[in-house]
């Protein structure tokens, strides 16, 4: 699993270094960094970052949320924004309902089920696999980390709690170094500790305004980091790729002489 940072007003920050390949290699401390979003961070966290070397900070929220908190500046640092849900009018791509538009389901009252956030949920993740838009974006993170790291910088990349886009791009980044499966959901898994508080603090506050025991639990839900969710990443990939190795290969354009760089910038004996 990747190593907490502890931060005063960030929650959700692990550096991935340490974390084995199944060869026996580590991924190098300072360099990959997951995290959430910066626009509550305080100035000693922003110069936390700068000191631990982040030199690009990577956003995969969408217009609106980047627009509404938008990243502050870190020293050194350049900023990269890669929505991966695209934007469509007032509206979000693909057949699930977009975070927001779930968000406003809370809000209005009505009974909501675990099962209907859970299913929500896996088809987020599936369309991180399926989507050409979303596929796109998380070839050019690659990239972006590449250059980064050539530089012998640090990448610190987010989305707004760190869990889900962030969690699928760290799944593909420690899958494309070579992480066994079992190692990366540990640390998607880890998530759920860092949060904890938070979502013990948010259940508190909205949690007596719903409706039902089953909407509160279905808001927990929607807060956690589950097995389930990334599986149903894992079985698209399966589905339509036959393995992770030939979906990074096929529609990340990771391809054998971008995995050797990456090894070669990121790893250690």
């Amino acid at each position: 699993m990747g190593t907490p940072i502890t931060f005063e007003k960030l929650y959700n920050v692990r550096d991935l270094g340490g974390m084995t390949t199944a060869d026996g290699q580590a991924v190098r401390t300072g360099m990959l960094i997951r995290g959430d979003q910066l626009f509550s961070a305080s100035q000693a966290d922003l110069e936390r970052l700068r000191d631990t070397g982040v030199r690009k900070v990577i956003d995969f929220r969408s217009i609106g949320e980047h627009e509404e908190k938008p990243d502050p500046d870190i020293d050194g640092a350049a900023n990269v924004f890669l929505p991966i849900i695209k934007d469509v009018g007032v509206g979000i791509t693909r057949g699930t309902e977009g975070n927001a538009r779930i968000m406003e389901l809370f809000k209005s009252g009505k009974t909501i089920s675990p099962e209907f956030i859970d299913e929500h949920m896996r088809g987020m993740y599936r369309s991180f696999v399926e989507d050409p838009f979303a596929n796109g974006q998380y070839a050019r993170f690659f990239d972006e980390v590449i250059a980064t790291a050539a530089g012998g910088g640090a990448t610190y990349w987010h989305c707004t709690a760190g869990k889900d886009r962030a969690g699928f791009a760290t799944a593909m980044m420690l899958a494309a170094l070579g992480v066994p499966r079992d190692d990366i959901v540990s640390d998607y898994l880890q998530t759920n500790n860092c949060l904890d508080g938070v979502v013990g603090q948010l259940m508190s506050l909205f949690g007596k305004q719903l409706p039902s025991d089953e909407t509160r639990e279905a808001l927990k839900r929607f807060f956690v980091a589950d097995e389930s969710f990334l599986g149903a990443a894992f079985d698209a990939i399966d589905k339509h790729h036959g393995s992770i190795d030939a979906f990074l290969s096929e529609r990340l354009a990771v391809d054998d002489e971008k995995r050797r760089k990456l090894r070669e910038l990121l790893l250690v004996d």
